[in-house]
């Protein structure tokens, strides 16, 4: 096969691929189309990855994208649906002879049941604040998204959705989330002043959006765009964990419930239509709890 990009051999394959599920499988329509929908939605992040070559296919490709889905909100039954399609798909490649796949190593499925989701230590967000440098418009708008992730708890994609309309005295935000459901969050007296700044600062910035968070070109900030940012920023912190934007919401939840606050309250801060999601967070703020026990009694500390 002659040399093609990343991007054209992956397209390639996945259509190969396609191929032979309808013509040796007897998949049907249905499941091709989503076969098609899932892998292609894959590949789109790959390339946005700047991946270069079909080797580089491996258990971390997939574990960045589930991470980018679960930013993204995606429910677990559809992120486990992408995950088998994935799995089917680099088999496939791994017997083919016609694609190079020495190094395709897959992650098991993600359980229906979800694990304690990570968050951040008190410590964590504060080294991850201070760190920002906001001598620069970007590192200021940068600290302004982190800040108001934290204070509020929202989606990434809520964060780049907020128009500038969107905001009421500064003291709320009212937010359009999953399902066209409207909510109020709120915002603290230190994120205010935070805000306050950056919107200073966006007022000399060119604009032609009425976006909250924009971009170089004055245009709204994308989901992807923020997620690089989180990430940049922890890195840039020193942290000793990998931070992605859903990490700070976490937190948010779990911080939250570990001070009193109600479980409905939160909830309905979070823009969860099921209790049961919320419920989750309860078990993260037991563990802290739990751990804060051990590492701290006087008989319950190792000597």
């Amino acid at each position: 096969m002659e040399s093609q990009s990343y991007s054209n051999e992956l397209e390639l394959a996945v259509n190969n691929f396609l191929d032979y599920c309808a013509n040796y499988r007897n998949l049907s329509n249905y499941t091709l189309r989503n076969y098609d929908s899932d892998l292609n939605h894959f590949v789109e992040y790959l390339k946005s990855e700047s991946q270069v070559n079909i080797n580089d296919l491996d258990r971390s490709s997939v574990r960045k994208y589930v991470n980018l889905l679960n930013d993204l909100d995606y429910k677990r039954s559809s992120i486990n649906r992408k995950i088998s399609v994935i799995r089917i798909f680099c088999r496939y490649l791994s017997t083919n002879k016609d694609f190079g796949t020495k190094n395709l190593v897959f992650t098991t499925k993600s359980k229906t049941d979800r694990r304690l989701p990570k968050i951040l230590s008190v410590n964590h967000v504060r080294d991850l604040l201070n760190s920002v440098d906001i001598s620069s418009f970007n590192g200021l708008r940068n600290k302004t998204i982190i800040d108001l992730m934290y204070t509020t708890g929202l989606r990434v994609s809520e964060i780049s959705d907020i128009n500038i309309s969107d905001l009421v005295n500064l003291d709320q935000i009212k937010i359009i989330g999953k399902g066209s459901k409207s909510r109020v969050v709120y915002i603290s007296k230190n994120s205010k002043v935070v805000l306050e700044n950056y919107l200073i600062a966006r007022e000399k910035q060119p604009k032609n959006s009425n976006a909250l968070f924009i971009n170089k070109y004055g245009g709204r900030l994308s989901v992807r765009s923020i997620q690089k940012i989180v990430k940049k920023c922890g890195l840039n912190a020193g942290l000793d964990i990998t931070i992605h934007p859903h990490m700070v919401r976490h937190t948010f939840a779990t911080q939250m419930i570990s001070n009193g606050a109600d479980l409905r309250t939160v909830q309905t801060l979070l823009g969860h239509s099921r209790i049961a999601t919320t419920q989750i967070y309860t078990h993260v703020a037991n563990k802290d709890m739990e751990n804060s026990y051990f590492n701290s009694h006087p008989r319950a500390v190792s000597k």
